[in-house]
Parts: structure tokens; sequence; C-alpha cells
């Protein structure tokens, strides 16, 4: 009996976790860059797109990085022919749609930067999704588009 029902919870255990991974794997964070930043910069920001090809909507809560002191989610804004940049609670990540983080539009904000971004480096950034939960990825510094 007693073989039986180790067994048996660890499966339950495993298979209680499956929708977690599944619904993990539906979105996917490609591309994250950033610039480089002049010695004395204390602020940065990054870019990347957000993949759902689940069938479920999905939305980043938040944003986190070992290297500065905070990071934030922003959007740019034109208003009354002025550029303004505005702190956003969360984005909406549709199902089986594609979520550009790029200049001029949607960008992660990073403020108290611990070091300045040099070319060629590259940085930790998670990602917090509503139902995918904490998404890791490697954010590389370089120039450009």
């Amino acid at each position: 009996m007693r073989r039986t029902t180790i067994p048996g919870l660890v499966l339950i255990l495993l298979l209680s976790a499956l929708p977690q991974w599944v619904l993990a794997a539906d979105v996917q964070v490609i591309g994250a860059w950033a610039r480089p930043t002049p010695p004395v910069a204390q602020v940065a920001a990054v870019y990347f797109s957000i993949i759902n090809s689940g069938g479920k909507a999905d939305e980043l809560l938040s944003v986190s990085t070992p290297i500065a002191a905070s990071a934030e989610i922003h959007d740019t804004q034109t208003v009354k022919g002025v550029m303004q940049m505005r702190e956003v609670g969360s984005v909406s990540c549709p199902a089986g749609a594609t979520v550009k983080i790029e200049p001029g539009g949607l960008h992660v904000m990073l403020r108290g930067l611990q070091q300045p971004l040099t070319e060629g480096k590259r940085f930790d950034l998670t990602l917090r999704f509503r139902i995918a939960g904490d998404v890791l990825v490697k954010v590389t510094v370089r120039n450009g588009l």
C-alpha cells in the first residue's frame, strides 16, 4: 500500500503543476535589448517583443532587474506636440498576438543603474505576468534598432 501511495502523490503533484507549465510556454519574450549608456547615466530603456501564442489573454504586471534600483513600464505619447513618458500599471497581451515594447512607444524604464550599460554586455530582466508568472530574459546591450 505504501509503494502505491507515494508514487500516486508524486503524480498528483506533478499533474497539478502542469497547467502552469503549459501557460508559461504560451508567453515568449524575444529580442530583448537596451542601448549603451554614458558612464554617469542613472536611467536606461529596455525593449522586446511579447508573443502570446496561447488561447487566453495575459497581462504584464511588473518588471525587475538586479542592475537597477527600480524598473517601470512606461508609454511614450505625444500630447499637444510634446512627447511625454508616463508609467503604466500593466500591459495587455491578447491571445494569439504579439506586443512590441519598442522605442517611441511602450518600454521598460530602468532607474538607479548600478553600473553603465556597455555594448555587448547582458543582464537579467524578470517580467511578471498575471497568468504565465515570472519569465526571465537576457537583455543584450547594443546600438541601434
